[in-house]
């Protein structure tokens, strides 16, 4: 990136922020922390209540380690008292909201996340801040496969790319026949969603003859769902996209956070950078909460510094990953890398005894190029077993081909012998938003 340039043509990029030194950004965060926990102790009932039972006031904040003398804020806490308008969650009143995005609710309860206009601004810069440093710039055409409605994605990223004068083709998911003469009709730069939906996207283009290389898509920025190294590969290759000096960005946020937008990958594509600023991040060790050290992998827990409407104290994320707070090549200082969410706590396979990350199953199957889809089906009771379905291209697959996945999932699964089950190109399903593709039998 050419800070000079960047300086002195996109306001976008905060040099005063985002070149800052470490101690310079520590003193952003202690200001903003003692007035956070002030905050919601005087308008939130629910940390006013919590902050009393645990015999804690904001005048025990001095120092940026006394955050770790507050307790944690949980998804379960947000399901009981902050649904639908806010609830006991709510610092301002409901007639201050200018609207809400919500979760997809799945398992359970939605989250909703409600916006004071303030907060929304502040969603809106920070997301502009994403693309700035993903490599979004004036003039580009930005192909938004988010989904638009009470998902955050599709109007996060869509009235964002305004502010740093992108243009923006609203597609959200589906239809993809029809996407596909509009990407060589309206010829995109940037195209975001789902890695999965954007996998598709490049398979069905394969499939009809376009020279996906030739294409002018030079950025992707896939999110909302786990994916790995393999599938960046997958695109960049498919897209040509470094030959344009380009790649696929890791974005990274959550409803409870504002939407995406409090983190993404810089040119480097070496972990994304975590908005500390705006957001305190800890990274704790779940079993005994305690933090750990950079290069220790544990879950992420975050205060958030400047919402208005549903400030959170300490929240638990349930992801986990690795930090990585040295320098970044371009010249980020203070604001650390987060590495690949290595998965979800509540994602976690427990299949007699053993932990299984669904990433490690994606990032072992897809270093063949000859997989194009998979599904995993398991028992949690381990009675009917653990099957991997494994959709194969048809030219090129041999017996060899299999015996090689096989003893490479097997070897990667350690303690597990799942039933691996090769099946002809066409046969799993693809998905046109959220990848589902594990699948709990009972």
């Amino acid at each position: 990136m050419d800070l000079s340039r960047e300086i002195a043509t996109n306001k976008y990029f905060e040099p005063s922020i985002e070149l800052a030194s470490k101690e310079e950004i520590k003193n952003v965060q202690k200001k903003r922390l003692k007035y956070i926990l002030s905050y919601v102790y005087e308008r939130s009932p629910f940390y006013k209540r919590l902050f009393k039972e645990n015999n804690i006031s904001p005048y025990d904040f001095n120092e940026l380690d006394d955050i770790r003398k507050f307790p944690f804020t949980t998804k379960e806490d947000l399901i009981k008292y902050a649904y639908p308008y806010g609830g006991d969650f709510l610092c301002v009143n409901r007639e201050d909201l200018v609207g809400w995005h919500m979760t997809s609710g799945t398992t359970g309860r939605p989250i909703a996340g409600p916006y004071t206009s303030n907060d929304y601004w502040t969603w809106m810069k920070l997301m502009a801040r994403c693309l700035v440093t993903a490599g979004v710039r004036k003039g580009d055409i930005l192909l938004n496969l988010y989904g638009y409605g009470l998902f955050t994605g599709g109007l996060g990223f869509h009235q964002s790319s305004h502010l740093v004068g992108a243009a923006v083709i609203p597609w959200g998911v589906g239809r993809t026949e029809a996407l596909i003469q509009t990407i060589l009709d309206f010829s995109p730069t940037v195209m975001t969603g789902t890695p999965s939906y954007q996998l598709y996207v490049l398979e069905t283009l394969i499939k009809k003859g376009i020279d996906t290389k030739k294409l002018p898509i030079r950025i992707t920025i896939p999110g909302a769902e786990m994916w790995t190294e393999e599938i960046r590969r997958r695109l960049e290759e498919g897209f040509g996209l470094k030959e344009k000096n380009g790649g696929s960005r890791n974005v990274y946020g959550a409803t409870e956070l504002l939407g995406p937008g409090s983190g993404i990958e810089c040119e480097y594509e070496n972990g994304f950078h975590f908005w500390i600023d705006h957001f305190y991040l800890e990274i704790i060790d779940p079993e005994t909460l305690e933090p750990v050290q950079p290069g220790e992998s544990g879950e992420m827990v975050v205060t958030t510094l400047t919402k208005e409407a549903l400030p959170l104290i300490r929240y638990r994320m349930r992801d986990v990953t690795v930090l990585d707070d040295d320098p970044c090549n371009c010249g980020r200082k203070a604001f650390p890398r987060c590495k690949w969410i290595l998965g979800r706590i509540d994602d976690v396979i427990h299949y007699r005894g053993a932990k299984i990350w669904p990433k490690v199953i994606q990032e072992t199957l897809l270093k063949f190029p000859n997989v194009l889809e998979y599904q995993v089906e398991v028992d949690r009771f381990g009675t009917s077993g653990f099957t991997i379905k494994v959709e194969l291209e048809s030219k090129g697959s041999n017996e060899e081909i299999k015996r090689a996945i096989t003893s490479e999932v097997r070897k990667s699964l350690s303690f597990i012998n799942p039933k691996i089950i090769f099946v002809p190109e066409g046969t799993l399903p693809r998905y046109e938003g959220k990848s589902k593709r594990i699948i709990f039998l009972s």
